[in-house]
């Protein structure tokens, strides 16, 4: 079996009295795209914040490539020192949903400052990378443009680009496509394919059915903060086990 990149065991995170994650368990191996799917409010966003360190968790272990990044100790959840968290962080990078460019930077500037300015990588590097994402991407002749003049899924795959500048292990996606009309949709999902095709290991919270069923290697259903089901994508939508799972793919059948 190939190296196990990301690894998730009991995780637990609240906000006051709610219990948004109750005892969640789920890997991600080198080369797999797993995407996590589940109606509003199941935990799916919260998983991916605590799985990049954005939450802290209140209970669990998270480790990345055999690292420990989190562990329990007395019933608390502690994490590694700053310099190792520092580390654990390059091993992945991050594509939001509403894309969270920086308004004032150009294109170029947005994908080079975070491998200058956190990986010390020289800036003649940092654009030669810049420049092969962005031939790759689609977007050559944006390189000195603002985020104002590109459209939504432009500004989706910049973001995109700037989270493979750092040469990530892992692509973790929060909805990539969830504030884009279809057309631009389908620019967003075709570069998430082609990455895939590339082997590019990825964990994908998303509500684009085809894209699970097609592209990912894996599918996990989360209901009120727990995992419902998961199965190889092709097992999982062709003979979902759970009665749960199999509503919720119906439901979404009538209004795809």
């Amino acid at each position: 079996m190939s190296q196990i990149y990301l690894e998730m065991n009991h995780i637990k995170k609240t906000f006051g009295e709610l219990e948004v994650l109750k005892d969640i368990s789920l890997s991600v191996h080198k080369g797999e795209v797993v995407s996590v799917i589940g109606p509003s409010g199941s935990g799916k966003s919260t998983l991916l914040r605590c799985a990049t360190m954005l939450e802290k968790m209140d209970g669990g272990e998270l480790s990345f490539l055999g690292e420990k990044a989190a562990w329990e100790e007395n019933g608390k959840c502690v994490y590694a020192n700053k310099k190792q968290l520092k580390e654990i962080r390059k091993n992945f990078g991050l594509v939001f949903q509403n894309f969270n460019l920086f308004p004032h930077y150009t294109v170029m500037k947005n994908i080079i400052d975070a491998p200058v300015c956190v990986d010390g990588v020289s800036k003649e590097e940092a654009k030669e990378r810049a420049w092969k994402l962005l031939k790759q991407l689609g977007l050559s002749d944006k390189a000195d443009a603002y985020p104002y003049q590109l459209s939504g899924g432009q500004q989706q795959r910049v973001s995109i680009a700037r989270a493979l500048a750092l040469k990530p292990k892992v692509l973790f996606f929060d909805e990539p496509t969830s504030a884009l009309d279809p057309e631009l949709t389908g620019e967003v999902l075709a570069v998430m394919r082609q990455l895939a095709e590339e082997g590019m290991t990825m964990l994908v919270v998303t509500h684009e059915m085809g894209f699970a069923r097609n592209v990912s290697s894996k599918t996990v259903f989360m209901e009120n903060g727990v995992v419902v089901e998961q199965a190889p994508s092709h097992e999982f939508f062709a003979n979902p086990k759970e009665e749960r799972t199999r509503e919720f793919l119906r439901k979404i059948a009538h209004t795809e």
